[in-house]
């Protein structure tokens, strides 16, 4: 195949997606990141989000570990990180931007006219939606697989406990944590539910003037972030 609306059409012609299919998702936060796990879900599949700042020896590991048939990556740089693992002939590739093979762009789905939106009923609670795996830091990543109902039942509490807020006023987000972390992968729902305004940060370095942008009323939060806020403030007070 030569060209992307050739390599389109060769991936209309099949099914991307099958009921319980592993699709896994490498990419930097940002909106189609949300799109594409929802996408996976919706359909059946099992999305697993990885982390982009593993090692060569991680990502063979999670690959062979995980089998997917489907991978979603954003740009040729997340491409060539798991590029040596893949087989490009079998496993089907979607991309946010162009990369060095052949794949469907998702630009091209957006603009497919010929499609029906479907809401899956047959999901159930008891239905695996995502494998989140560790970090590495301690041996192998360990792969923990979520269901549809553990993840729901996170959200409805979450909602509760923040509703004092939300009843305040229109939440804004600030996302900066791993889109594939699994504290944040629940956060984007809650972020939907709650009807929320999100915006994505440029970088950790870049996340205290982030802040000043997009005025979150609400943020997630880790230790390190503290600690970031803490030495910048100590910072500013030094000078």
């Amino acid at each position: 195949l030569s060209s992307s609306s050739a390599a389109s059409d060769v991936y209309k012609r099949q099914t991307l997606i099958n009921e319980e299919d592993r699709c896994l998702i490498l990419s930097e936060n940002r909106p189609y990141w949300l799109m594409a796990d929802l996408a996976v879900m919706n359909a059946g599949g099992i999305s697993v989000p990885i982390f982009t700042t593993y090692s060569s020896n991680d990502y063979e590991y999670i690959l062979n570990d995980c089998k997917p048939s489907l991978i979603i990556v954003s740009n040729n740089d997340k491409f060539k990180k798991i590029k040596n693992y893949i087989n490009s002939h079998e496993q089907k590739v979607i991309s946010f931007e162009k990369i060095e093979i052949e794949s469907l762009l998702i630009k091209d789905i957006f603009d497919e006219t010929n499609y029906e939106k479907k809401i899956n009923q047959r999901l159930k609670r008891n239905m695996p939606a995502c494998i989140i795996y560790t970090s590495g830091t301690s041996g192998n990543p360990k792969g923990v697989v979520l269901s549809h109902g553990g993840i729901l039942s996170n959200c409805e509490g979450a909602v509760e406990l923040i509703e004092p807020l939300t009843k305040m006023k229109k939440p804004i987000f600030l996302t900066w944590l791993p889109l594939s972390h699994s504290y944040e992968h629940t956060v984007q729902f809650i972020q939907i539910i709650v009807g929320a305004k999100v915006f994505y940060a440029e970088s950790l370095e870049k996340l205290i003037s982030n802040m000043g942008v997009a005025k979150p009323t609400i943020m997630t939060a880790v230790p390190r972030f503290c600690l970031l806020y803490t030495s910048d403030a100590a910072d500013e007070e030094d000078s």
